[in-house]
């Protein structure tokens, strides 16, 4: 049974508060960062264990994904993900993430509102509330839906 798990950055502050020119620029917080290793390793006891972490080209989900691979330490690493950059429509990037995982059994995707809910929503057949550092889990095969949605609000 194939899994994906979409992901919601970590919590970032705006571009003026973390000085930065562009959002594509913005960082995570040290609460984006904590929130991350916590959805990580909560997603390791529920059984998760993705082979590969995709992430978009914004630094704050290349973040979030290097805190969530210090946890989860996937055998494939993580890696850039283009799809991810929020400009492109979630059937375009739901095709994208399920032509890279075909190879694998499971995989993790970080990315950003409004595009990673809405792939959340046309696979996992549902709304979401994807607050930072929310974790969607769903299941690509046979037939794919949703599993189980968590945040960091959520988690002990």
């Amino acid at each position: 049974m194939k899994r994906l798990y979409l992901m919601r950055h970590g919590h970032a502050p705006t571009t003026s508060e973390s000085g930065v020119a562009k959002d594509a620029l913005r960082p995570i917080s040290q609460r984006g960062r904590e929130d991350a290793r916590r959805m990580a390793a909560e997603l390791s006891r529920r059984g998760g264990a993705p082979v590969l972490i995709l992430h978009s080209p914004l630094l704050r989900a290349a973040q979030t994904a290097a805190e969530v691979a210090s946890v989860l330490k996937p055998a494939s690493g993580a890696e850039e993900f283009a799809a991810l950059d929020n400009t492109r429509p979630a059937e375009e990037v739901a095709r994208a993430l399920a032509a890279r995982a075909a190879s694998v059994d499971e995989i993790l995707a970080v990315g950003h509102q409004p595009q990673i809910g809405e792939i959340a929503a046309l696979i996992g057949r549902a709304l979401f509330e994807m607050r930072p550092a929310t974790i969607v889990a769903l299941e690509l095969s046979p037939a794919p839906r949703a599993l189980w949605s968590l945040s960091p609000e959520g988690t002990p």
